[in-house]
Order: structure tokens, then C-alpha cells, then sequence
């Protein structure tokens, strides 16, 4: 039962944080942002009339905040509450207040900050810097994906499956049971096959069970067998976090685990949204839904900045609809018109090849590629001067056609207008800025525990990104509103956290430093 209360912190004990300087970094957090509304966003996840009274959302959050903005366990957040008079004072409680259970602060994250509300959560956060001055609302943004890592290792599907008939065997209660030894066969196909065979053998041995606990162990096995991923290693790779996939930083470097999706203002450097999809995740994929929290937070789109990965004809009508330019760098993959044969002209609808030579007609083709339907434009080229042409052999190949036909996308002419665009010098200049997202990226990862998963599943870890973003939204906030003060915050005890050096580390020296 939620009940509604207000933190005083009127107790006799309440003047010691009289010694906690105005400058400290909570301090101008919370001078900075209400975060009240929480309150209020998160009131339909209590029971009103039933219960007993629980921890005031608001503190809650506070406590949260604290966690990820030092980097700390539940079991260290809560030790150092206990004796940290500026982490009290942030949440709200009087030196001599209890302090929540270890369990409450996991249940909070994973009954009560779903992910719509952690949304909601960063948007009003980025929505009162607008309010209040501390960013422009006309602003730019810059959008990247970073990757974090699994909070488990990936197996091969043959220790996978191995592990599945291990489950169905407890579930029956068996203790004695004999499993194909597949590291005793070299080839890796063969021991795959050897598994799946034993597996499906083993789920229709058990079909007519009717033990509850039996019948969700087969069922999952079945689950996983049916995906054809599965078996090529591209699907489940680890039983613990079923989410987790294989992704590619490069041609040659992958990673097991996640990628986060954020999108970060160029004027202040603040996380507008984060959205975070197993490792195989495509690039873009939810590029609308970040447009759509970046409106909700009151900015006024003046530029989106991405790198090749964002160059794709529904992405650029997406910005181009917002009416903001779009700093993308052409990308060979999605237009692939060499631009050293032909040139086009938009006024015409014509193409030109690099011998003067143009097209004379145009027709609309539609082709299944893949099973999905397609629409191409096929232009094709003066005939005589093609039969003529010196570079005829060089231009047409083995082809038996009499004129050069250029078969393209139907996005292609809009994409070359905006590949001469690209390639102006106040597109370059411009395009510098999306490089602001890299030390973001950074921080988030070597500061903030971001470069590995704290736990399992989709959820759980895009409550950690979320959670994550805010608390340095709110760092980032403290540091631009001590600026425009002229003050200089208090940082010493915050670095003392965050810096990579472990406590046990911590020298005078290493202290002086920083």
C-alpha cells in the first residue's frame, strides 16, 4: 500500500547534514531537478487500499541513483547509506532513519521501474533541463549503439542440449542416466547431430508424462530445438540468459551479450533515450520511437548525427519529416551508384554517363527478393550512341543488350542528392559533431558499470542502461548547472567512486592527483 508522506528530516540528528556543502554534487542534483513526479508516474503500481505501507517511490528512485551514479552492490549502496550523511540526505531520511532491506531495492527495480517508466523517467528529466534553461530546446542530436557484454559465457549447442537432457532427467527424478559424450567426436556437425537426435529421442520418450515440472523442462528443450538459429549458433547460446546473441563489432571482432541504442543532445550532452536489444539488434530499428521520446521532452530537432549504420531511405524520411537536416555519411551498401560512371539530374529524372550519354526512357519493375516485394527503376540509355560508344565492351560487359540499362532502388535519385550534399564542406564540418557521443559511450562503460550485464534477460539489463542513463544525465546536469553558478562542485567523493582504481588502491597520492 503506497501512503503518501514528506520527507522533513526535521529530527534533533538533522543538523549534521548541516556539514555537507552546498556545492556537493547531490546537493546541486537536487537543487536542479524535482524528481516529485515519480510519485505520481509510478502511483498505479502500488495497491491504495491494501497492504502494507510501502517505500515512497521518490526515495526509492533516490536510492537507485545513488547506486549506479557510484557504481556500488545493493549490499554496498545500503552499507554506505548507513554512514554517509550526504547518500542520507539525498534520499530524503533523517541520520537516524532505518533504511530499506537489500531485497526491496531489487523488487523496486524489477516490479515497479518497467521500462515504459524508466522512459518516462529520462524524458521529464531532459524535459525540466528544457524548462529551467539548462539546455536549449532547439538541439541537435547524435544517435550510436555501444555493446554490453552477457553476464554469462556462450556454449556451444551441444553443451546446450547436453544440459536440456539434463533437466528433463531431474525433473523425473532420475539420478542415474547416460548421455552421448560429445567431445569424444571430432567433427562438430556430427557431434551437433548426434545431440539433436538424443534430445528429440529423449522428449518423446517423456511425451506421455504428466508431471508438471517434466512436461516445462521438455517443452523448453522442444522450444529451443525448433529454431533453426539454434543449431547454427546464432540463437540461444546459454540456458541462464536466453536473451543474450552473438553480434559483430567489425568483420572480424563479435561479442556476446547486448546493444544499447541512446540518443544524446549535441548542446549539453544529455541521454534523450535508450533502448537496449540482444546482440544481433539492427541499427536503426527503433529510430522512430527515439524521435518520438526526443518530441516529448520539448526539444526542437536542428540536426540528427549518426554514422553509416543510420543511412537508410526510411530513416532519412523519418528526419527529413521532422524538418531536420540529417548528418549521415553515405553508406556503399544502401547506395551503391558509382558516382565516377554516372551523375543524375533531378529536374529531368535523367541519368548520365561519364561518356555524355543519357537516358531516354524510364519504367517502374517490381521483383520478390527474399519474399518480399520490391520496387526498382530501370532506365535505360540512348541506344545508337550505347552502339557507338568507345567504352562499349568496357561499359556492357558480356551483355547481349543493345543500350546500358541502370536497374536501381526507387530511393536511389533521392539518395544521390543527398550524396553530393555529403560531400560539401558544411556537411563535413557539421558531421564533427557526432563524434560527442564517443566519450559518453565511454563513461557509461568504464564509470558506470555499463560494459557488462549485473544480471540476465532483456529486461533486467535495460532497466541497469536505463537506470544507468539517468544517473548521468543527473551528473552531467550538476556539472552544467555549477558552471553557468561559477561554482565548482564538489567532485572529490564522487571520483573517489568512479575513477578505475579500487578502493583498496586509494593512495594519498592517487588522492592529490585527483
Amino acid at each position: 500500500m503506497l501512503v503518501k508522506t514528506t520527507f522533513k528530516q526535521n529530527s534533533f540528528y538533522s543538523s549534521l547534514y548541516n556539514m555537507i556543502p552546498e556545492n556537493h554534487i547531490l546537493k546541486v542534483i537536487n537543487s536542479a531537478i524535482s524528481l516529485s513526479f515519480v510519485n505520481e508516474l509510478l502511483e498505479d503500481r502500488y495497491c491504495k487500499n491494501f497492504g502494507r505501507p510501502a517505500k515512497e517511490p521518490e526515495m526509492m528512485l533516490r536510492i537507485q541513483i545513488l547506486k549506479y551514479l557510484y557504481n556500488l552492490s545493493d549490499e554496498q549502496l545500503i552499507q554506505d547509506l548507513t554512514v554517509n550523511l550526504a547518500y542520507k540526505w539525498f534520499v530524503g531520511l533523517n541520520p537516524e532513519d532505518p533504511l530499506p532491506e537489500t531485497s526491496l531495492l531489487t523488487k523496486f527495480r524489477t516490479q515497479r521501474l518497467k521500462d515504459i517508466s524508466m522512459d518516462a523517467i529520462i524524458t521529464e528529466i531532459v524535459r525540466q533541463c528544457v524548462e529551467r534553461g539548462i539546455i536549449e530546446s532547439k538541439n541537435g542530436i547524435v544517435i550510436d549503439t555501444t555493446h554490453i557484454e552477457a553476464n554469462t559465457t556462450k556454449k556451444i549447442p551441444e553443451r546446450i542440449m547436453k544440459q536440456l537432457a539434463k533437466n528433463i532427467f531431474e525433473a523425473k527424478g532420475q539420478e542415474e542416466y547416460e548421455i552421448p559424450d560429445y567431445t569424444q567426436i571430432e567433427d562438430h556437425d556430427e557431434a551437433k547431430q548426434v545431440m539433436k537426435d538424443y534430445l528429440e529421442d529423449l522428449i518423446e520418450q517423456v511425451s506421455e508424462e504428466t508431471s508438471e515440472e517434466v512436461i516445462q523442462a521438455a517443452d523448453e528443450a522442444q522450444e529451443i530445438l525448433e529454431s533453426d538459429l539454434f543449431i547454427e549458433q546464432k540463437g540461444i547460446r546459454s540456458l541462464v540468459d536466453k536473451d543474450a546473441r552473438v553480434g559483430h563489432k567489425s568483420k572480424t571482432q563479435s561479442f556476446y551479450g547486448y546493444k544499447a541504442e541512446l540518443c544524446q543532445t549535441t548542446d549539453g550532452g544529455l541521454i534523450t533515450s535508450i533502448i537496449v536489444e540482444p546482440g544481433n539488434y539492427v541499427d536503426g530499428y527503433y529510430f522512430k520511437s527515439h524521435l518520438e521520446e526526443i518530441e516529448r521532452s520539448w526539444l526542437i530537432l536542428t540536426g540528427v548525427y549518426g554514422d553509416k549504420a543510420y543511412f537508410r531511405p526510411d530513416i532519412l524520411d523519418l528526419i527529413e519529416g521532422k524538418g531536420a537536416p540529417a548528418y549521415i555519411p553515405v553508406s556503399a551498401s544502401t547506395y551503391k551508384i558509382n558516382e565516377e560512371l554516372f551523375s543524375y539530374n533531378k529536374d529531368s529524372d535523367q541519368w548520365f554517363c561519364v561518356m555524355g550519354n543519357e537516358t531516354v526512357k524510364v519504367k517502374k519493375k517490381t521483383i520478390k527478393q527474399k519474399g518480399k516485394k520490391k520496387e526498382q527503376l530501370q532506365y535505360s540509355f540512348e541506344r545508337e550512341r550505347c552502339r557507338n560508344c568507345p567504352r562499349r565492351a568496357e561499359c556492357m560487359g558480356k551483355s547481349k543488350l543493345i543500350a546500358r540499362q541502370l536497374i536501381i532502388s526507387i530511393d536511389t535519385p533521392e539518395l544521390y542528392e543527398y550524396s553530393q550534399r555529403a560531400k560539401t564542406k558544411e556537411f563535413l564540418e557539421e558531421y564533427r559533431k557526432r563524434a560527442k557521443i564517443e566519450p559518453k559511450n565511454a563513461e557509461l562503460k568504464r564509470f558506470h558499470g555499463l560494459d557488462r550485464a549485473t544480471g540476465y534477460g532483456l529486461r533486467s539489463i535495460s532497466i541497469q542502461a536505463k537506470l544507468t542513463a539517468v544517473a548521468v544525465n543527473l551528473k552531467r546536469i550538476a556539472k552544467m548547472v555549477s558552471a553557468s553558478k561559477g561554482l565548482k562542485a564538489n567532485f572529490l567523493f564522487h571520483l573517489y567512486y568512479i575513477l578505475p582504481f579500487s578502493r583498496q588502491n586509494w593512495t594519498g597520492a592517487d588522492a592529490k592527483a585527483a
